[in-house]
């Protein structure tokens, strides 16, 4: 992988924890500038990584708007932070636009390892798990938003199965990355979810855990893509 890929990956993280920073002070705004600098180096790490290694075509451009969606869905989550009084709103564009990153990095992993009928059916049960937690710690969603939050998780789980069919079938850095950056999403969203939708005590350990995990689970995703 080239040196420059590394050297947006460094950027990002720097940007990243900066975020996190801010975000633990109650500084809202500054956070949301890093969020969204971080944002964009997921972009530019698959963008950059593809022209100087354009070995699949498809896959960078389902990998690409992947993370492109998960830019758009950073910024909305982002002016949440600004704007608390259409929070309701923002949450559940922000939750469609990363919803739609997540399908397209799901027909990423299809178009490169196939249709596995063990991935969708660990993604129904990540549905099904979704809605259990959802009662289980009565978490106050909007009905509209509840079957939403379980394709949501669906699209998580079979998200994470099917880079982990790739993963341990071809046994390939790239998909290995692109795995562990699935898992990596799952934990952050888990914890958003915690954040956004039960009554946290310690809020800056659930902010923390779930930035220190998105971050990472993007920069792997976007990295896949020089790695291949």
């Amino acid at each position: 992988m080239s040196p420059i890929c590394y050297v947006l990956a460094a950027v990002t993280i720097v940007f990243a924890f900066g975020c996190v920073g801010f975000r633990r002070k109650g500084k809202a705004f500054e956070g949301m500038m890093c969020k969204f600098m971080a944002s964009f180096g997921f972009i530019s790490i698959a963008v950059v990584g593809y022209c100087l290694n354009p070995v699949d075509t498809y896959y960078f451009c389902m990998m690409c708007f992947s993370v492109l969606f998960g830019f758009f869905g950073d910024v909305l989550l982002g002016i949440k932070e600004v704007a608390p009084t259409f929070k309701s709103k923002l949450v559940a564009l922000g939750t469609l636009y990363f919803l739609v990153g997540h399908i397209f990095a799901l027909c990423a992993f299809i178009s490169s390892g196939g249709f596995s009928l063990s991935a969708l059916l660990t993604g129904i049960v990540g549905a099904t798990i979704a809605l259990v937690m959802m009662k289980v710690f009565k978490m106050k969603i909007d009905k509209k938003l509840k079957p939403v939050m379980a394709v949501y998780y669906g699209a998580l789980f079979y998200k994470a199965a099917s880079a982990a069919v790739l993963a341990f079938g071809t046994g390939k850095t790239a998909f290995i990355v692109a795995f562990i950056g699935t898992v990596l999403f799952i934990i952050s969203d888990t914890c958003l979810g915690i954040l956004y939708f039960t009554p946290v005590k310690k809020k800056n350990v659930w902010v923390t855990l779930e930035l220190s995990s998105y971050y990472p689970a993007q920069i792997l995703l976007a990295m896949s893509v020089a790695l291949m």
